[in-house]
């Protein structure tokens, strides 16, 4: 087992999308993605699917044609092979924990 502690992965930068890996099993990847004000992720397709939880700020997301604006808590998936992206859609720092298959 291990034991993560997402305070401590937590890192930011004005240059760029931050993303901090924390575990990979069975398939699985957990990382986290860290957000400057104003930040974009550029839009990519994973090849498995992919799940995005908000845990500070505000984020919108990009996919299918579909734009959802999300809060603290709330999350999205998104299937495999969707070009998707990601942006800070508020003043402050955005955290977000992303699970992905393959």
């Amino acid at each position: 087992m291990k034991i993560v502690t997402i305070s401590d992965a937590r890192r930011f930068s004005l240059e760029s999308v931050q993303h901090r890996p924390l575990d990979t099993v069975a398939g699985l990847t957990a990382e986290l993605i860290c957000f400057e004000a104003g930040q974009v992720e550029p839009a990519r397709a994973a090849v498995g699917a992919s799940t995005y939880q908000v845990l500070e700020g505000e984020a919108m997301v990009r996919s299918g044609g579909v734009t959802s604006r999300l809060g603290k808590g709330r999350l999205a998936s998104v299937p495999a092979e969707t070009e998707h992206t990601i942006e800070n859609a508020g003043g402050g720092l955005l955290v977000v924990l992303a699970i992905s298959a393959g």
